[in-house]
């Protein structure tokens, strides 16, 4: 008996490179499976793609750097509003873009982040939490600009690269937003893998 319980105590081996692929294979293919299975639910699972690259994005953060956030939502609404807002004045260019919103979400990391960082665990975290509630104020009250709770209107994307459009079905916009979450699911393994993902780590193992 003991000698069953030691045995069951033991860690399990970690999966092997074959065993990567396949959950890699099987992970993607679930996604192509869906395309192809449920057009009728693309809209839906065109979110979910959206939400996977939030959380893909918080793992960063959260699970290799160790640091716990309340307003990582923020980063997100604030590069909607921008991608949102060019495309009501005219600019509705989807690659130019989400490359515009990413720089306004980096931009707003670079300006909160030394408030954050400052502060312990627990200030750090409430700072996180104001900065985001500051913003959801701001967008609400500045309704000239952002539509406040009816949110922006008039909003018309161009195709991807001039050539695929953007439908009421749904496919557009989920190829699309599957092919960023996989662009920056192989960006996210290359920062991991990088000396900068070694500080990361650094970061939670001090902390």
């Amino acid at each position: 008996m003991s000698t069953a319980l030691a045995g069951a105590a033991l860690p399990r081996p970690a999966p092997g490179r074959a065993g990567r692929l396949a959950g890699k294979a099987l992970f993607w293919g679930a996604w192509i499976g869906a395309y192809l299975a449920f057009p009728d639910y693309l809209p839906l699972f065109g979110q979910v793609a959206i939400a996977a690259l939030f959380a893909l994005s918080l793992d960063l953060l959260v699970g290799y750097a160790g640091v716990v956030t309340l307003g990582h939502a923020a980063f997100f609404g604030l590069g909607a509003y921008v991608a949102g807002l060019l495309a009501v004045q005219g600019w509705g260019e989807p690659l130019s873009g989400l490359l515009l919103a990413a720089a306004a979400a980096a931009l707003l990391g670079l300006l909160t982040a030394p408030l954050v960082l400052r502060g312990g665990d627990l200030a750090g975290l409430m700072v996180t939490l104001g900065i985001a509630m500051m913003l959801y104020e701001a967008a609400n009250k500045a309704a000239w600009l952002t539509g406040g709770a009816d949110g922006l209107q008039g909003v018309e994307v161009w195709p991807v690269l001039g050539i695929w459009r953007f439908d009421l079905f749904g496919r557009t916009a989920y190829l699309y937003s599957l092919a960023v979450l996989a662009l920056l699911f192989a960006l996210a393994r290359l920062i991991v893998a990088s000396p900068f993902g070694l500080a990361l780590r650094g970061i939670r193992a001090n902390a």
